[in-house]
């Protein structure tokens, strides 16, 4: 709670400062608005021990080996990864650059999800 909170606090501060100087100077909005996004990230990274250890737990759980878990997270990754650049660029005002950015993480994403896709075939195969 108290870290969706700062999450919440950082990114509407700055949003606000970045309307404000958007209309003198929109290079200086732009950085100031990365910057927010990489004090956000910050903020959301100390989370990954829990979200880690609730994945070791799953995976504990099923006994199914870390190949499986291990792409679903690599595509989870990409999603964020290629949403948030994605985002970015359309702030910059290149909707071209971003839609190349949005098809270009989801085939790295089904590139990730490829040893899923393998170890679904090899059951198929040795049950046939």
């Amino acid at each position: 709670m108290d870290i969706a909170l700062k999450i919440s606090c950082v990114g509407l501060c700055a949003a606000l400062l970045a309307a404000l100087i958007r209309k003198s100077n929109p290079e200086l909005a732009l950085c100031l608005a990365m910057a927010g996004c990489a004090a956000i990230l910050f903020f959301a990274l100390e989370l990954i021990s829990e979200i880690a250890d609730a994945v070791r737990r799953a995976r504990d759980m099923t006994g199914l080996s870390s190949s499986v878990f291990s792409p679903v997270l690599k595509c989870v990754a990409v999603g964020l990864i290629s949403s948030l650049a994605s985002e970015a660029c359309k702030d910059a005002g290149s909707s071209q650059l971003s839609s190349a950015v949005d098809i270009a993480g989801a085939v790295a994403a089904l590139f990730c999800a490829l040893p899923l896709f393998s170890a679904f075939l090899d059951t198929v195969e040795g049950l046939l």
